[in-house]
Formats: C-alpha cells, structure tokens, sequence
C-alpha cells in the first residue's frame, strides 16, 4: 500500500457520516478534532517540520519524536480542558515553529533526549491550544481526531523526507530550504499576531 492510498484510508476513517438524529457528539468531536491542526498554519508547519526532524535524526528519533509530540499533545488539550490558563500559549507555538525550522536548516544532530525534551514541550502548547477550543461534551473523540490527523502531518513529513533522502546531493540543501520557509513563517506569524 503506497502513501496516498493510506492517507485516503486514514481520512476516510474519520469521515462524517450524515447525522438524521441528535446525540452524535463524539462523532462531531472527532471530527472537528481531526480538523484543528489544518486550520491553522503554526500548526500544520510544526507537526510536517517534526516529520522532516525526525528522519533527518534517523534511527529511534523516527518514532520516539512522533511519539513525544502527540504524547505531550495530549497532555497539554487534557491540561487546558480542565479550565486550567497558560500563559504565552500562541508564542510558545510560534517559538516551536521558529525553533523546528532552524532545526532543519542547521541539520542539527542532537542527542535524541534534547530532541524530545525540546518537541515534548512545544507540543504541550500546541496541545494547549486544542484543549482550549475542544467542545467540553466530546472531548475523548476530538482529542482522538487530532491525535489522528497529527499522526499523519507528522507521517506526511517523514514520508517526504525519506523521498528526498533518496536525492542525496540535494536532500540537505531542500531540507535547509524548506526550513527557511517554515521559519520565515513563524516570524512572518509572529509579527502579525
């Protein structure tokens, strides 16, 4: 099974089905859960960028980094649905967007308990956020359809990532370029927010 072919089964999964009766509520929170992380750029851009870092580490980092984000991603929705206020929630995301993508332009191979420590606690805000505009009566199910859609912004930049791996002349210059673009658009971000 190619990519796009898994991609169109994971998205159908969390289709919506018509709703001829009330009482749907989870249905309507994974959806809307599944939906959060492409409705804003910051987000979109941090969650491929961790695709893109966690290749570029290889070994472990490849799973162990996906798995601090959505972890810690969780953690920060499960934190914010208790009524709890963070402080500095959108420019920690910024920061994450910012910090992944001079990641990427740097190569930077750190020791992995760095990599997952730093992704851990950007991606508690990322959470946060979520958590903050989650709907109160179907939070199990939108907290599921984001931790699915972030699974696969997250396989989509590895994918990418291992496809241009395959170019090994040009991977490193593509990889610091498209880090440019991510990191231009965080300061981009952050200085109209």
């Amino acid at each position: 099974m190619n990519f796009k072919t898994a991609l169109a089964v994971i998205a159908a999964t969390f289709s919506t089905p018509a709703m001829a009766h009330t009482g749907a509520d989870h249905i309507v929170g994974i959806a809307s859960g599944f939906l959060h992380p492409f409705s804003g750029l910051d987000h979109l851009l941090a969650m491929v960028a961790i695709g893109l870092i966690a290749v570029q580490l290889g070994g472990p980092a490849l799973w162990r980094l996906p798995i601090a984000f959505v972890a810690a991603m969780v953690a920060g929705a499960a934190t914010a649905m208790t009524g709890v206020k963070a402080p500095l929630v959108e420019t920690a995301i910024l920061a994450s967007v910012i910090i992944f993508g001079a990641t990427l332009i740097a190569n930077a191979k750190m020791p992995l308990t760095v990599a997952i420590t730093g992704t851990a606690s950007l991606a508690f805000f990322h959470g946060f956020a979520h958590g903050e505009e989650g709907p109160a009566a179907a939070a199990f199910g939108y907290i599921l359809g984001f931790v699915a859609s972030t699974a696969i912004l997250h396989a989509t930049g590895i994918a990418a990532c291992r496809h241009l791996s395959k170019y090994r002349k040009i991977a490193t210059t593509a990889l610091r370029i498209v880090g440019t673009l991510v990191m231009g658009a965080g300061l981009g971000l952050a200085y109209v927010a």
